[in-house]
């Protein structure tokens, strides 16, 4: 163990600086991948590297400090010279962090001053560990580190820079003039892909107010295009979402300015100077391993610029600009990255990419098959808890973790969801396009008896048409093939639908459990998911003798309006929920019910517009709520006379 101890101590600056590296690595390439994926394996991983990349490099310049008396206190003797010191600048480097990911979270942004502070003091220390090398190296090795130091400086003020302008406060002060003044003027791509991009790029302005809760009498720029193309819009919504979280979470908004640009150029360049200084440097006298991490060190780097110049590449703010710029090939070239798999493809949906589900069934364990690993150990465990005689609220919280799981949301599910929001649309708006209510005739007699119960609570609403979907779809048999003509043709339902359904049925009660924040729920999602546990709360017999009382008819005329209602459930879902919460969920690969958020404020829809939401029309349950004025105009006829 001595000797094992010993030969950690003799290499411990060594290992520090190489895993410093490696977890940029590991930050540079997951931290684009989490724009479109939800994996919480995932998102842990990121975590970790995000928070143990800084730790490591600030204990690694603290080593560096007291390098000497280190070496003395644990009688480490060196037969070669130790490039160690000279190491202190591409730590600076390490903490400015990489261009996919400069917060992990909102919480990050909000903290920029403390980053700040920080960034002066690793500086200073770095200085210091700088200054202790003078008289010990040549000048060449002096002079490379110091341009190395205008790097590294430069590194760390950029992701400061973007944590200020990705936090709230400046959010809300700076970022809506720079978004007028980065706009590319006279770009149009026609009835492509690429004018699609054009169209997304020439309404950031606008959803950006959405996201500052400044648009309540705006109207959308894209509310034509609404109206004739639908498809157009989906892709229009999604791209916003994306330029939304790179301005949020990356290092996109600063590199746009042209103080951005200067600053990255005179930084590459200053790496490129320290390079050529220390390979042009007699490094007799050194040992190999010291030489061979400052080269992983150098030549790594500017394999992290070279990707990170390809990923500014694959904006569609540097497509544009470059177009506006009459700079064809390399618009042309940015072009092709970013309309490739690798950037942002226009068939491969990337906002939302996928959607959570939970079944509650899998807690009571009625029928219920488990698909994934996860839900199979949960099973067991329920199971076990059944003989142990344990109460299942005791459990339930495992449940939450293990039970649910994540699917594709697929471009059927967001047309349904766009399709929904017009219908909806179309009711609020009078003229050529008025259309009266949607009618509920199967469901009517349902929603009737049960309204004033699901407007008073609306997570019991939830489980409860929760509940009588799953039962509903359960006792229905469903075509393979549409094509199959039978003789009860009523009585078979198409299996595409029936999966919508039950998609939509398992993410409104994902949400309930997993993200009870993003819904308007009256009383506590805990407590209401725990007393639906109890056997006579909502026992799934009762669902059953309720939909033959109410004779809901197992057809495809059911299931359409069962889909409708999920649907408005998780519009008026989206239309309450808070703006705050969708600019966090951006950093978790997103969610369906931002894109249904985002794309009701494009028509004018939600609580943050001119035209709400309510989930009945029940008022009984808002009898007692009264309006009152702030100030009372008087009319023009009531004006007083001045004397």
């Amino acid at each position: 163990m001595e000797s094992l101890k010993q030969l950690f101590y003799d290499w411990e600056i060594q290992l520090l600086v190489i895993l410093s590296f490696t977890l940029q690595l590991f930050l540079f390439f997951a931290g684009s991948l989490r724009r479109c994926i939800t994996s919480g394996i995932l998102r842990f991983l990121i975590w970790i590297a995000y928070l143990g990349a800084d730790l490591i490099a600030i204990y690694a310049l603290g080593y560096l400090s007291r390098y000497d008396d280190i070496l003395n206190e644990r009688h480490i003797s060196r037969k070669n010279k130790s490039m160690a010191l000279y190491w202190a600048p591409f730590l600076l480097i390490h903490l400015g962090g990489q261009d996919t990911i400069t917060g992990f979270a909102m919480e990050d942004n909000s903290l920029w001053l403390r980053h700040l502070l920080n960034l002066v003091t690793q500086v200073v220390l770095a200085l210091y560990v700088f200054w202790k090398s003078i008289g010990r190296q040549d000048v060449y090795l002096l002079v490379s580190g110091i341009f190395a130091f205008v790097a590294g400086i430069i590194k760390y003020g950029e992701r400061t820079w973007s944590l200020n302008w990705g936090s709230t406060k400046s959010f809300e002060s700076s970022t809506g003039d720079l978004y007028k003044k980065q706009m590319p003027k006279q770009i149009y791509g026609g009835a492509s892909y690429s004018g699609t991009v054009c169209v997304a790029i020439r309404s950031m302005s606008y959803v950006h107010g959405v996201f500052l809760a400044r648009t309540l009498f705006d109207n959308s720029p894209l509310i034509e295009d609404m109206l004739g193309d639908l498809e157009k819009t989906l892709k229009v919504v999604r791209l916003e979402l994306g330029m939304i979280y790179d301005d949020l979470y990356t290092k996109s908004l600063v590199l746009r300015t042209r103080s951005g640009i200067i600053l990255r150029c005179i930084s590459q360049i200053s790496a490129i100077i320290a390079f050529v200084l220390f390979l042009t440097h007699n490094k007799h006298g050194y040992g190999k391993a010291d030489i061979a991490i400052t080269y992983s060190l150098f030549t790594g780097g500017f394999f992290l610029d070279i990707f990170a110049i390809l990923f500014s590449m694959m904006s569609p703010w540097t497509w544009a600009w470059l177009k506006a710029q009459k700079c064809d090939k390399l618009s042309i070239f940015s072009w092709f990255i970013l309309s490739s798999d690798a950037g942002w493809p226009e068939k491969q949906q990337r906002w939302p990419k996928s959607m959570g589900q939970y079944n509650f069934r899998c807690l009571l364990s009625t029928g219920y098959q488990p698909r994934t690993l996860s839900q199979r150990v949960m099973k067991a465990i329920t199971n076990l808890t059944k003989l142990l005689g344990i109460e299942k609220k005791k459990v339930f919280w495992m449940s939450k973790l293990l039970d649910t799981e994540q699917v594709d949301v697929g471009m059927t599910m967001m047309e349904h969801v766009a399709k929904e929001v017009r219908v909806l649309h179309e009711e609020l708006y009078l003229g050529e396009k008025h259309k009266e209510p949607r009618e509920w005739p199967r469901l009517g007699l349902l929603l009737e008896r049960t309204q004033a119960r699901l407007a008073s609570d609306f997570g019991f609403t939830i489980i409860f048409l929760h509940k009588l979907t799953e039962v509903h779809l359960s006792r229905c048999p469903q075509h393979t093939n549409p094509d199959i003509e039978t003789t009860t043709e009523s009585s078979y339902l198409p299996t595409d639908q029936v999966e919508i359904c039950r998609k939509l049925s398992n993410y409104m009660m994902y949400l309930l459990v997993a993200n009870p924040s993003m819904l308007p729920l009256s009383t506590s999602a805990v407590a209401t998911l725990e007393s639906s546990q109890q056997p006579r709360a909502m026992d799934l017999l009762l669902i059953e003798e309720s939909l033959e009382e109410f004779s809901v008819m197992l057809d495809k005329d059911t299931l359409e309006e069962m889909i409708a209602l999920w649907l408005r459930l998780l519009i008026f879902s989206a239309g309450k929920s808070r703006v705050e919460m969708h600019a966090a969920q951006l950093s978790r690969g997103g969610e369906l019910i931002t894109f249904t958020w985002l794309l009701m404020v494009h028509y004018g829809i939600g609580d943050s517009q001119t035209r709400r939401v309510q989930i009945t029309n029940d008022n009984t349950g808002n009898s007692d709520v009264r309006e009152a004025n702030a100030m009372n105009v008087p009319a023009p006829n009531r004006r007083p006379t001045r004397a």
